[in-house]
């Protein structure tokens, strides 16, 4: 597998596991609704999950757009880029 291959695949996993974890957090914050005493509760909940999955849907987009700058490097850009990425992602995927 080409350098450009695996930090495709790289990119590729790690952005599927975000969507996995966006549709958790969803479930998390319909099950805590299901149990909120009154309006305010909800209210902030909403406001907490809201918060959770925006900065995780934040990483997607940046991980889509690091994936097309990655389709539209060269060979001679692959090494920068592969740093970048690697600093960028969590630590337990690379």
């Amino acid at each position: 597998m080409s350098l450009k291959e695996s930090l495709q695949k790289k990119l590729e996993t790690q952005t599927e596991y975000w969507s996995k974890q966006i549709d958790s957090l969803r479930a998390e914050a319909d099950e805590k609704m299901a149990k909120a005493k009154d309006d305010e509760a909800e209210a902030e909940i909403q406001r907490e999950f809201s918060e959770r999955i925006q900065a995780v849907e934040d990483h997607i987009e940046t991980a889509r757009n690091k994936l097309g700058e990655l389709k539209d490097s060269g060979e001679d850009q692959l090494e920068d880029l592969k740093k970048r990425i690697d600093e960028w992602l969590p630590s337990n995927t690379n």
